[in-house]
């Protein structure tokens, strides 16, 4: 891959839970080249907007209670960043580097991308790519388990967490959970992965972008795969049949443990069937090439499946060799009937369920650069898209308190009303107070008083005085 920018970044938030409400405070992102040589950095960090309630343990953990009361908001905060890395990849694109990304940091970057009306794919768009050093990590824990040596959890298994990785190796992780110092461990473990498992490194690095990822499936005949939706992680050795005719996103694969004949002979009823549900007891698995994987080239790695190699090379073939066979698999992959995503009742969960339309998305742009707060109201009035209109007046108040219309403060006052004393899929204030309650007992030093002070004040405010700080 002729890639020279990588992006390693690393966030502080609100919260844990509760993913679609749960706000960025901290970011931290560096640009290096690929020698790991530091070309630049970035780091910002905002107060909670008023709607989003910040969860008294996370505080605890992250220590960063200086944002409750900080003079920079959301807003500024995430147009910042974007206006950073559009900077970063401009000439020449990127790979982002993040750790445990795909499931957190970067869905909180594209869900806040998208509420402040911005391009939420940047990260993999415009010859960009992304990787999660998480399942590289995973990946060295089954077959190169003596490089590190990994804590074990309660059940005997390797404990993945970038803070317990990196102090494995010998890094100081006494300020972990600070995203400028996390990124910074991220940096270090990047480059020890790519120095001690070279080959499994540029395995991993293909897999950042969509086309190499093609590719590389494509030209590996046969590939181990480790699927690991939670704790338990279950091994394939698979080929790549090609690609879904309907989801070019989708990666339909044959697992080569299973007798040939008879998967060759299955009904096309049985072939839609065993598609339909890939994680079952299924020959096939459909591999999705638009976020990282834990895949390697079994030719390289010594890695058990149960089978003689040269056996998995023959079955491949055979596969492979079935032209009829494979167009037919594709074929039935893209019969299957798409789940549709559910409907969301609340804004901030739709960045999936429909795209702006062309037409909004440059008024957003003329929205950002525009500095007339009239101006920039008017233009919002000509928005399609009501979510659109709803995200620009939150980033009005956020911008202009004390000048927008009554109508867009009676928006607001009726929004953090109701997020602060209402149930709904955010965290509520008075589980927070409980949580208080229960952690008061905890503290032992003085940090972490100090912290717990700041947040159990910002808690003790109702939602009129925290828009008032805001």
């Amino acid at each position: 891959m002729n890639i020279e920018n990588l992006i390693f970044s690393d966030t502080e938030t609100t919260g844990k839970d509760h993913l679609d409400f749960n706000q960025i405070i901290q970011s931290s992102s560096v640009l290096t080249d690929t020698d790991f040589i530091k070309r630049d950095e970035h780091n910002v960090s905002c107060r909670p907007l008023p709607w989003n309630l910040p969860s008294p343990e996370s505080y605890l953990i992250h220590k960063q209670d200086a944002t409750l009361d900080s003079r920079y908001h959301h807003y500024e905060m995430m147009k910042s960043i974007h206006n950073k890395w559009n900077l970063w990849t401009g000439t020449s694109p990127g790979i982002f580097i993040t750790y445990n990304g795909h499931r957190f940091d970067e869905e909180l970057y594209r869900k806040q991308f998208f509420w402040n009306l911005l391009d939420p794919f940047v990260t993999n768009t415009n010859g960009n790519g992304r990787i999660d050093l998480l399942y590289l990590v995973r990946l060295v824990s089954q077959l190169k388990p003596a490089l590190i040596p990994f804590e074990l959890n309660k059940k005997g298994n390797p404990i993945c967490s970038l803070s317990s990785v990196a102090h494995a190796i010998g890094m100081d992780t006494a300020n972990a959970h600070d995203a400028r110092f996390d990124v910074e461990l991220l940096i270090t473990m990047t480059k020890f992965l790519k120095e001690e498992v070279g080959d499994l490194f540029e395995d991993f690095i293909q897999q950042s972008t969509k086309d190499s990822f093609k590719n590389f499936l494509l030209e590996t005949k046969v590939l181990g795969y480790r699927y690991q939706p939670y704790g338990t992680f279950w091994n394939y050795p698979l080929t790549c049949l090609g690609f879904n005719p309907s989801n070019p996103n989708e990666a339909i694969c044959v697992d080569l443990s299973y007798p040939v004949d008879e998967i060759i002979n299955l009904e096309y009823s049985e072939i839609t069937h065993y598609l339909s549900k890939p994680y079952t007891e299924s020959p096939f698995k459909i591999i999705k090439i638009n976020q990282s994987q834990s895949l390697f080239d079994i030719s390289k790695f010594d890695f058990d499946f149960g089978m003689d190699p040269s056996e998995m090379n023959s079955h491949a073939t055979s596969y492979l060799s079935n032209f009829e066979w494979r167009n037919k698999i594709l074929f039935a992959a893209s019969d299957i009937e798409r789940k549709s995503w559910p409907y969301r009742e609340h804004i901030e969960q739709t960045i999936y369920q429909k795209f702006f339309s062309q037409n909004d998305k440059e008024l957003f742009r003329q929205f950002h650069e525009e500095r007339d707060l009239k101006k920039k109201i008017i233009l919002v009035h000509q928005f399609n898209d009501y979510r659109a209109k709803e995200f620009a007046y939150r980033i009005l108040f956020q911008i202009a308190p004390k000048s927008i219309g009554s109508d867009i403060k009676e928006y607001i006052l009726k929004l953090t009303h109701t997020r602060w004393e209402s149930k709904g899929p955010w965290p509520l204030r008075e589980e927070y107070m409980e949580e208080i309650e229960r952690l008061k007992e905890t503290l032992l030093t003085h940090e972490e008083k100090k912290v717990f002070s700041s947040i159990a004040h910002y808690f003790s405010l109702n939602e009129a005085q925290i828009l008032k700080i805001a």
